[in-house]
């Protein structure tokens, strides 16, 4: 019997830690390791050596979760610069080291679910119930112990409170209710659901599970009334907020997504790097250092992340940022920077300024969506943009081969808000859909909608008044504008007073999240493996359906905010909630289908094309960078490891 059999033997008798005690081996998953072989990056070692750290086999789990390296074993060191545009930019702080859930995305992004946070988990036969067992002596960057105890803390006290949330979090409600936490010891714990959800795992290793792990109760817990009976009044009163509830948003974030989730160093966190100097009001820099209880190692037994830092630069528009990397002072980016026209000039100067480009696989479904705001406050507005023979003759009026060329360098074809042809959710119909440029279609769909016309040719609304309408677009964020541009003049030509307003990603969330938006534009996510989970274009699912925000706001509230929609789409809503409880897989892809037919009859958006590739910018010093996939639902890079990229020396 060899010794790494004997020790599995061992640990499924119960005595694995004294048996490893006694021969001197620590174990991990992919294989076993002498104790002495774990090692830590040598910015830890004085720590170590005076006693403010303990030793690194003291900082890791009993198991903890073991990184194949991309290209090979990495070395400790260095500082990982990139950069945001704009004031409102946390979201690239989560897609570079904030992506660490109970359960993960596999690194190539199969589909696969595989444990993180949690070493094994399980469901049972009609995904009523799923079990999770925790890494024994898991802890928090302050070096306290991370147990079941902290997800119960965010399911009973945080997604149950109604200061905290509207409603509780849509992935993890079924019908409306909350999943029953049952804690069954320190690393056990049970997630009940009143009814079958077959989406449960792969809405955990999505974006918003990270949720349930990001709250450590032993911090978060003092500003709140239940646990803090002695000094919360003061606490309030000291963060100059009016509320516990409050006060608990500034301090621990809540949201995956909220700007608070960067501004508390003090945060204790379960990801590779400790934020240190937070993403405030007039930052101009935010910088993390590593988390010396980081749960993962190589394969060598390195304790992870091999890079010591993260040094964001927060820059006022794209262009500086572009700058910073032709003057080589980026180690990798891709967010705001990987657009097909910089493409040819960051090849041109990829020598000088030492840096090469990788390529990224693009799971978006389109290039740009055009949504019209269908549940515009203003009666006219809401009357014109709900009349599909407007929307299609607009459809018509785009002339998408000749964007392609001009905006997207001759990449893609012209598509509708639809899943990308690779995709199991293909749907040709939805995809293909008055893409054809007919300018003689688009006028008789428009002179059926609107007949009357001004003086200057322009189609009159029922108020009598000129049909005009603004396309708010964020220059910030994707190669929109140029399109956006062309598009508006297209509609020009039929008679439709569209003009493009560029704004911010503040101003644009502020607006569209009042619902004052006429019409907007955005990227085109859920074209690929991610279809299921992010249908945010295909029915009203949540306030990014830009076409109908207070429509997503009433889905996703369970009724309790937003606006009632109309009987087609509470129909999609009903199929969503029936696949989201089924566990069969082959009734989740039909009743998605259904879904999907439905967007093809209501024909919510105006897609441009399909995206081609996308690319990092990467300094040749830096490995272990796979060819990942980019989307929001797989947070690229961080789902990638960015915890095993390192730097030469």
């Amino acid at each position: 019997m060899t010794m790494q059999t004997w020790l599995m033997q061992a640990r499924s008798a119960g005595f694995a830690a004294a048996a490893a005690a006694f021969l001197g081996i620590a174990t991990f998953a992919g294989g076993t390791a002498w104790a002495m072989d774990y090692r830590q990056a040598p910015m830890l070692d004085d720590l170590v050596k005076s006693g403010k750290l303990p030793p690194v086999g003291q900082r890791l789990p009993e198991n903890p979760r073991v990184e194949t390296p991309v290209e090979q074993v990495g070395q400790y060191g260095g500082t990982w610069r990139s950069g945001f545009v704009g004031g409102s930019d946390r979201n690239w702080m989560f897609r570079i080291t904030g992506y660490e859930p109970l359960v993960a995305w596999d690194r190539d992004w199969t589909g696969k679910v595989i444990p993180n946070l949690a070493e094994s988990f399980s469901g049972n036969a009609d995904a009523t119930e799923f079990t999770f067992k925790l890494r024994k002596g898991l802890k928090w960057s302050d070096g306290q112990p991370f147990t079941s105890d902290d997800v119960g803390f965010f399911v009973n006290d945080i997604a149950s409170s109604k200061d905290l949330f509207l409603s509780p979090p849509d992935w993890l409600t079924v019908d409306g209710k909350i999943g029953e936490f049952t804690k069954v010891d320190d690393q056990t714990f049970k997630i009940k659901f009143a009814s079958p959800y077959g989406l449960f795992l792969q809405r955990l290793a999505s974006v918003y599970g990270v949720q349930i792990d990001m709250m450590a109760k032993h911090y978060c817990s003092q500003f709140m009334p239940q646990y803090n009976k002695t000094n919360l009044d003061d606490l309030v009163k000291q963060a100059g907020v009016k509320s516990w509830s409050e006060l608990f948003i500034k301090k621990c974030g809540v949201d995956t997504e909220a700007n608070e989730r960067w501004q508390n160093p003090d945060r204790p966190v379960m990801e590779p790097w400790v934020i240190k100097d937070p993403y405030v009001a007039a930052a101009t820099m935010v910088t993390f250092e590593r988390n010396p209880y980081y749960f993962k190692v190589d394969t060598a037994g390195n304790q992870l992340p091999y890079i010591d830092k993260l040094q964001i630069n927060v820059n006022s528009d794209v262009q500086t940022l572009v700058l910073k990397v032709l003057n080589g002072e980026i180690d990798y980016q891709d967010r705001h920077i990987n657009s097909n026209p910089n493409r040819a000039v960051f090849l041109d100067n990829a020598p000088k300024g030492n840096y090469r480009l990788i390529e990224e696989k693009n799971s978006d479904m389109n290039t740009a969506l055009i949504s019209l705001n269908l549940t515009h406050p203003d009666p006219v507005k809401r009357e014109i943009f709900n009349n599909k023979d407007f929307r299609i003759g607009l459809s018509y009026a785009i002339d998408r081969n000749a964007i392609i060329d001009s905006a997207y360098l001759g990449q893609g074809e012209p598509w509708q808000a639809a899943p990308r042809k690779e995709s199991a959710y293909y749907n040709e119909r939805l995809a293909k859909q008055y893409t054809n440029y007919d300018v003689a279609k688009a006028n008789e769909y428009l002179d059926k909608a609107y007949p009357k016309k001004d003086d200057q040719g322009f189609h009159l609304g029922p108020d009598g008044k000129r049909i005009s309408f603004s396309i708010m677009v964020i220059p910030a964020l994707g190669d929109w504008l140029d399109a956006t541009q062309l598009v508006a003049q297209y509609w020009q030509k039929v008679g439709i007073d569209a003009q493009v307003q560029t704004v911010d990603r503040t101003l644009f969330y502020d607006r569209k999240d009042k619902n004052q938006q006429d019409a907007t534009v955005y990227q085109g996510a859920g074209g690929s493996a991610e279809a299921m989970l992010e249908p945010t274009f295909y029915f009203p699912f949540w306030n990014e359906s830009l076409f109908a925000v207070p429509w997503g706001d009433w889905y996703a509230s369970g009724g309790k905010s937003g606006e009632e929609p109309p009987a087609e789409v509470k129909k999609q809503m009903d199929l969503y909630r029936e696949l989201k409880a089924s566990a069969d897989p082959e009734k989740q892809r039909e009743l998605f289908k259904q879904i999907l037919d439905i967007a093809a009859d209501q024909f919510y958006a105006f897609g441009i094309s399909t995206p081609g590739n996308l690319y990092a910018v990467v300094k040749n010093n830096m490995h272990n960078v796979p060819v990942a996939w980019t989307s929001w639902t797989y947070p690229s890079p961080a789902a990638s490891n960015t915890e095993q990229y390192y730097f030469s020396k």
